[in-house]
């Protein structure tokens, strides 16, 4: 018995070793040590992000978070780096990319060795494809998106090189699910109303906010296939413009469902299927500008 007690007990201080010699690897010991000291730790928030931009295949990124922290970023769940916030909580990192490769980026802070904090949005990048050789080193640049289940995606670049625009009402991204809920969104020059429309019916509408962007959450079910969707600038003397766009919702049925991340090329639209972490799937189309040519061929 005492033998025995005795291997057992080795073998736990063994394991809490080798516990400990992983976690030294993974966690910066100053980190814990700022835990102590900043009460601003007590209460958990986001992890938020600010910007996103690329040029000459770095990815820069910036945001907020806690003060001070190790912020890891993982690209399809491999750790590709990390930055410390400062005091204030503001960090930013660059990442190499390479020109072909999607790449879906996701924040965790650890504000403790066992406390990671996630971000919410989840940033995208896409790369246009190959049509030919000639297009390789004439390539649009990347779609580049940031999202978050249930709300507007923000899009930080088009391949479009820009939005569909008309009077100064823009249509940025449409977004839905598989039950057919939807949420519309783009910004405006000017305050006013925004109402939307589904092959010329009103399905929803909402005032334009305060730096200029609008969305419009619509509960009814916009039905599979092509629509044409519409949203009209309107102040107390009426609709000032209106910009409208051809838009099909897809289903399931609609390329391999298998995939975590699909994009469906259409010459003037794109679409971006992925799968939720708790299941089910949300779809992003963006449109190209009115006048745009063609990326995809017909």
């Amino acid at each position: 018995m005492l033998i025995t007690g005795l291997i057992i007990a080795i073998v736990l201080l063994i394991a809490v070793q080798i516990t400990q010699t992983i976690q030294d690897q993974f966690f910066d010991e100053s980190a814990n040590e700022t835990i102590s000291e900043n009460e601003d730790l007590l209460t958990v928030k986001p992890v938020l992000i600010k910007s996103v931009s690329e040029s000459e295949n770095i990815l820069s990124i910036s945001g907020s978070g806690h003060p001070k922290i190790p912020v890891t970023f993982t690209n399809f769940g491999t750790a590709i780096a990390q930055v410390r916030s400062d005091e204030n909580g503001q960090w930013s990192v660059d990442l190499p990319v390479e020109a072909q490769k999607p790449m879906r980026i996701r924040l965790m802070e650890y504000i403790s060795a066992d406390t990671p904090v996630m971000a919410d949005e989840t940033i995208y990048r896409i790369p246009a494809p190959i049509v030919d050789e000639v297009s390789l080193d004439q390539s649009p640049p990347a779609l580049i998106i940031s999202t978050v289940p249930g709300k507007p995606t923000s899009v930080f670049q088009s391949p479009f090189r820009g939005l569909p625009t008309s009077g100064g009402i823009s249509m940025g991204s449409i977004d839905y699910d598989e039950s057919g809920g939807v949420i519309f969104s783009g910004t405006s020059a000017q305050p006013g109303r925004i109402r939307v429309f589904a092959n010329n019916t009103a399905i929803g509408e909402g005032a334009v906010g305060p730096l200029g962007r609008w969305y419009i959450m619509s509960p009814d079910t916009l039905p599979a296939g092509q629509l044409e969707i519409g949203a009209a600038h309107i102040t107390e003397d009426g609709i000032q413009s209106q910009v409208e766009v051809p838009f099909e919702r897809l289903t399931l049925g609609r390329g391999d469902r298998a995939q975590a991340l699909e994009v469906f090329y259409m010459p003037y639209s794109w679409q971006v299927r992925r799968r939720l972490v708790g299941g089910g799937y949300q779809y992003t189309a963006i449109f190209a500008p009115l006048e745009a040519e063609a990326i995809i061929p017909q």
